[in-house]
C-alpha cells in the first residue's frame, strides 16, 4: 500500500486525496444531494443524452467520446473487482456518502465511476454513492480545482451529516504525475488520450484502489 505520509506529504501525489482544514458545510445541503444521481440513473442520463440529437456544437463535438466511454463503462460494470485490502478498509470504516463531481464525456471518469459503483456494491451499507454533473454545479466544482482546473472525477467523502471528510481526484496520483509531464512536452490531445488509457490499461485499478484504501483507512482514524 502507498504509504499515508506519502499520500499527503509529497506535493506531486497531493492530488490522489486532500483533508480540508476550511468548514465546508454549507455547501452540501439537503437539496443538492436530493438532485444528485445513483449511478444507475447518472448512467440512464448518459443513454438519453446520446438517445437525442446533439443540443450544440459542443455536445456534437463531445458525443463520440461519451459513446466510447459507455462502451468502456459496460465493461467495467462486469469486470471490476475490489481488493481484499478496499473492501477490508471499508468494513472497518464508518458509513458515507460519496459524492462525486462527473460528466459522462471525461475519460478518467469513465475508469474511476464505475469503478467507485462496484465499491458501493461491495460492502453494502458503508458507501453510498451519489454524483453531480460537473457543469450543473460551478460552485461545488470551483471549491475543489486541482491546480486550479475543474478537474473531473473529483470524489468528494462526507459523513452521514454530510460533513466533508476528505476528497480524491481527479485520477490516481502516479498517473496525474505523467500528465503533467506529458503536457510539458507539448503532447498532442489525442495521443494524451491513447496514453492515459494505456496507463489505466496496465495499472488495472491497483493504484487507485491503494489510493482509495488509504483515503478510508484516512478519514476512519479521524472519525
Amino acid at each position: 500500500m502507498i504509504p499515508l505520509a506519502t499520500l499527503i506529504g509529497n506535493a506531486d501525489t497531493r492530488t490522489c486525496f486532500m483533508h480540508k482544514s476550511l468548514d465546508m458545510s454549507n455547501l452540501y445541503s439537503k437539496e443538492l444531494l436530493n438532485v444528485s444521481l445513483s449511478y444507475a440513473d447518472y448512467r440512464s442520463g448518459i443513454n438519453e443524452v446520446l438517445s437525442a440529437p446533439p443540443a450544440g456544437d459542443q455536445e456534437e463535438k463531445m458525443r463520440p467520446y461519451i459513446i466510447n466511454n459507455v462502451e468502456m463503462m459496460n465493461g467495467f460494470d462486469s469486470s471490476y473487482r475490489v481488493s481484499d485490502e478496499l473492501r477490508q478498509a471499508l468494513l472497518d470504516a464508518s458509513p458515507s456518502i460519496w459524492l462525486v463531481l462527473t460528466e459522462g464525456w471525461c475519460g478518467d471518469a469513465a475508469y474511476c465511476v464505475p469503478l467507485f459503483a462496484a465499491i458501493e456494491r461491495e460492502v453494502p451499507g458503508k458507501v453510498e454513492l451519489r454524483l453531480l454533473y460537473r457543469d450543473q454545479h460551478p460552485a461545488l466544482m470551483d471549491a475543489h480545482l486541482t491546480d486550479g482546473a475543474r478537474s473531473i472525477p473529483k470524489l468528494i467523502c462526507l459523513d452521514m451529516e454530510s460533513r466533508e471528510l476528505i476528497t480524491w481526484g481527479p485520477r490516481p496520483a502516479p498517473l496525474h504525475r505523467q500528465v503533467i509531464q506529458w503536457k510539458s512536452e507539448g503532447m498532442q490531445l489525442r495521443q494524451l488520450i491513447s496514453k492515459v488509457h494505456d496507463w489505466y490499461v496496465i495499472d488495472d485499478t491497483r493504484s487507485t484502489q491503494e489510493e482509495l484504501a488509504a483515503m478510508i483507512q484516512a478519514y476512519s482514524k479521524e472519525h
